[in-house]
């Protein structure tokens, strides 16, 4: 992973609008079983797509930490419209989600920075919510896609759980929580730190402090853990 060192301004607190009361997602508490479905879903997609959000740390961890509210996944921007096609073939209500507003996704539409959330809705299947997150990728490389500069070789930014799922690297899911300091990405962190090894630790650290030298992540990736230096 690489940092350029062109100066940005300090992560944005709000990245992704509020769910209404009334989203399946907030209803039912995801389970392993439907991370499985959800893989099954896009077992056919042909273009990478990854899990994301607090199911990655967790798929990465092999084990379950906390409560999930939703599953969250990642595909290139650029395979936006073969997403949508895929998921819409299979029965799914897709809208976007922006500033706190949702509107219908129309067929063909291409989406743009900074719309980069779509929700999805399908009454008959198990989960009934999905996320699907634009990403910044190109020409083999993943940017992270509020400092550009910030960038990955997709072949590390998707990498493999145990279980064999495709999940967005653990230090690159921190990042994005990073910007909200709610208690379950605390708790995502806390449940990460020993299980970074020196390689990943170091470059959440960097990516942390060149937006915000004085967030209290740093603290906690600061002190001493015990790490696994293979993961």
């Amino acid at each position: 992973m690489t940092v350029a060192n062109s100066s940005v301004p300090a992560l944005g607190l709000s990245h992704r609008p509020s769910r209404p009361v009334s989203c399946p997602g907030m209803v039912n508490v995801s389970t392993r079983r439907e991370i499985y479905a959800v893989a099954a879903l896009l077992a056919d997609f042909p273009r990478p797509w990854a899990f994301c959000g607090g199911w990655a740390i967790d798929l990465f961890l092999d084990r379950q930490t906390r409560a999930h509210k939703d599953i969250d996944v990642a595909v290139a921007r650029r395979d936006q419209l073969e997403a949508q096609a895929y998921l819409t073939e299979r029965g799914w209500r897709l809208q976007i989600a922006h500033q706190g507003t949702l509107t219908d996704w129309p067929p063909g539409e291409y989406l743009e920075l900074p719309r980069h959330g779509i929700w999805g809705r399908h009454r008959s299947f198990e989960p009934d919510f999905l996320e699907v997150l634009l990403n910044e990728i190109e020409d083999g490389i993943f940017h992270f896609r509020r400092d550009q500069a910030i960038v990955c070789p997709l072949d590390q930014a998707f990498t493999r759980a145990p279980s064999g799922l495709s999940i967005l690297a653990p230090e690159i899911a921190l990042l994005y929580k990073s910007s909200s300091l709610e208690p379950d990405n605390w708790a995502d962190l806390r449940a990460m730190l020993p299980a970074l090894n020196a390689a990943r630790r170091a470059w959440l650290g960097a990516t942390l402090a060149r937006h915000d030298p004085r967030h209290p992540w740093l603290a906690e990736l600061d002190a001493p853990a015990q790490q696994v230096e293979s993961a």
